[in-house]
Order: C-alpha cells, then sequence, then structure tokens
C-alpha cells in the first residue's frame, strides 16, 4: 500500500513538473518580447494529436519550380563541394602525395565510431539541402528525395578523393553511412517510427588527446568527444490514459562514445585499441513545445539533433554518474 501511495505520488510530483515547465517556458517567451509564442503554446492542433511536426502546412506546398531558385540552390552546392575540395580537405589528410586509386573499408579506425559521423554529416546535408529544394518549388517529396541524393552524392565525391590518398581508399561503408544519414530526414517525415525516438549527437572537449597527436586538429575526427545518441520519446509510448501523469518533454538517451585511448602516441593514420563507452541519460523533447508555424518547427527540428547537456549515468566499461554530460567536472 505504501509502495501504491508513492508511485502515485511521483506521477503526480512529475505532472506538476510538466506544468511548471510550460508555465516557465511561456512566460520566458513573453518576456523576451517573441511575438509569435502561440507557435509553440497554443490551442492543441491536428499536429499535436499525431505527433506530425514535419508535414508542410498546404498554404506552403507550392507547384511550380522557380528556376532562379533551382539554379541558386544547385549552385550551392556546387560550391560546396569546390570550398570543400580546395579549402578544407586539401590542409587535411590529402597533403601528401597521391596515388592510384584504390578501396579501404577502414574497420579498425576509431572502433567504427567514424561511420557514426558520417551519418551525422548525411543528416545536416540532408536538412539544409531539403530547405533549398523546396524554397526551389520542389514538392515536398521530391525535396526529401533530392536532398538525400545530395548527401549521397558529397560522401561519393569526397571518398573518391580519399581514394587517392597514400594512407587512406574509398571506403563504401563511409559513404553508405553518410548516404543513410542523408535520407533520415526523409525517414523522419514518412516512416512512423521516428515520431517515437530521435536520432542526435553532443561534442564537449573533454579530452585534448586528439588536438596533442595530431597535425589537421578537425573537430569532426575528435571522436572520443563525440557522443551519438538515440533518444526515446517515452510520453508517445505510454497509453494514452497514463501519459498526463508523464512529462512528454522528458526522454531517455541511449549513447555511445570511445575513449581517447584510439589516439594516443604510436597510434598512427588507423588508431586501434581503446574502448566503447555507453550512456544511459535523461534528454529533453523539443517537440513537447508544439511548434505550429513553419519557423518554429524548423528551429525545433535543428535544436532537436542535439543532445543538450542532462543528467547521465555511464555504464561501460565503467559506471560513473555524470551531472551534465557531456561536460565532465
Amino acid at each position: 500500500m505504501m509502495l501504491a501511495l508513492k508511485g502515485e505520488h511521483f506521477f503526480l510530483f512529475l505532472l506538476a513538473v510538466k506544468k511548471v515547465f510550460k508555465h516557465f517556458l511561456a512566460g520566458s517567451l513573453a518576456c523576451a518580447s517573441v511575438a509569435q509564442a502561440s507557435n509553440f503554446l497554443g490551442p492543441l492542433t491536428w499536429r499535436d494529436s499525431t505527433f506530425d511536426y514535419r508535414t508542410e502546412d498546404p498554404e506552403y506546398i507550392k507547384s511550380e519550380i522557380s528556376v532562379p531558385k533551382l539554379a541558386t540552390t544547385v549552385g550551392v552546392a556546387a560550391t560546396a563541394y569546390a570550398a570543400a575540395y580546395g579549402f578544407i580537405f586539401a590542409k587535411g589528410w590529402w597533403d601528401e602525395e597521391e596515388e592510384g586509386f584504390h578501396f579501404e573499408n577502414d574497420f579498425d579506425y576509431a572502433k567504427n565510431i567514424d561511420k557514426l559521423g558520417h551519418f551525422s554529416a548525411g543528416v545536416l546535408i540532408g536538412e539544409i539541402f531539403y530547405e533549398g529544394y523546396r524554397w526551389s518549388g520542389l514538392s515536398e517529396f521530391k525535396s526529401y528525395l533530392f536532398a538525400g541524393l545530395t548527401a549521397m552524392s558529397t560522401h561519393i565525391a569526397i571518398d573518391v578523393k580519399d581514394g587517392f590518398a597514400p594512407e587512406w581508399g574509398f571506403s563504401i561503408f563511409d559513404v553508405l553511412a553518410g548516404s543513410i544519414g542523408g535520407f533520415l530526414p526523409m525517414a523522419e517525415r514518412y516512416v512512423p517510427v521516428f515520431k517515437y525516438i530521435d536520432l542526435k549527437w553532443s561534442y564537449w572537449i573533454n579530452s585534448k588527446v586528439y588536438y596533442e597527436n595530431t597535425d589537421t586538429g578537425i573537430f569532426t575526427d575528435d571522436y572520443p568527444n563525440h557522443t551519438y545518441w538515440c533518444s526515446f520519446k517515452v510520453n508517445r509510448m505510454l497509453p494514452a490514459s497514463i501519459r498526463d501523469y508523464y512529462p512528454d518533454w522528458l526522454a531517455i538517451a541511449a549513447g555511445v562514445s570511445v575513449d581517447d585511448v584510439i589516439f594516443h602516441k604510436g597510434m598512427g593514420k588507423h588508431p586501434k585499441g581503446g574502448s566503447y563507452e555507453i550512456y544511459i541519460a535523461l534528454d529533453y523533447d523539443l517537440e513537447a513545445l508544439r511548434p505550429q508555424s513553419r519557423w518554429a518547427r524548423t528551429l525545433v527540428k535543428y535544436l532537436n539533433y542535439i543532445k543538450l547537456p542532462a543528467p547521465t549515468l555511464q555504464v561501460y566499461p565503467d559506471v560513473k554518474f555524470h551531472w551534465l554530460y557531456p561536460i565532465k567536472f
């Protein structure tokens, strides 16, 4: 009986926290003079009942393609490729003599955490170019499709250059990871399961081993300080009859990273060794703000890819508690 009462009190406490959070957010938006605060905390709509914050509003759906806008989007893509080759990647691992094109699947590099990095890069490219193609007048479906194909072609272009580097090579699995990431925005729009999970990324420099043992210093390769997450929207998974007792903004996330042993001196171009690190953490689902307008939904969409600091339990290889991981005090 005592346990039952304690459980009831716990759920009532969560309900109170939920209400306080929403009142606090509404007040904060009002104090910040945000004219369209109702775009977050307004009346319930069809989006809230279906957890659909990606479908375009009917008035935003255009059927006429703007050739100048489409040309601009394609031009931006071409410029991005040129910049990648000419200014960024040329100062990384390609500052060395080239050799004949060859393949290499680097399964021993960074314990394959780099594949999640390629996946995340694909997601970002897919989201950005979706906006570009929609702005150009392509349909919603075609915009997602061509954005995914753009992410795929970007990774192919990068890995073709890798294929001529003496100590690297064209990696089919790097391209595959980036390509799948490029189509994640499309999956989040059309595949129902993605209404219940979010894939996220966090980064904080807790270890400087990578920067002390590399000539490039590109943060995207600093894998010991990256963590990749799958966040579960618990409230949406519960039966409708008890959802009010669990805060809709409180999610639970599982994350994976790798320790900095992989970048200790002497590890070479293809660092081996080290160990995975597994985390369980509290998380924040920003879609609980119920964004209604397009600008609000776009803002929440991008922010929800970032895993914000929260209480976290490391469960492997050691058991440790962090108050605001990824920040380690």
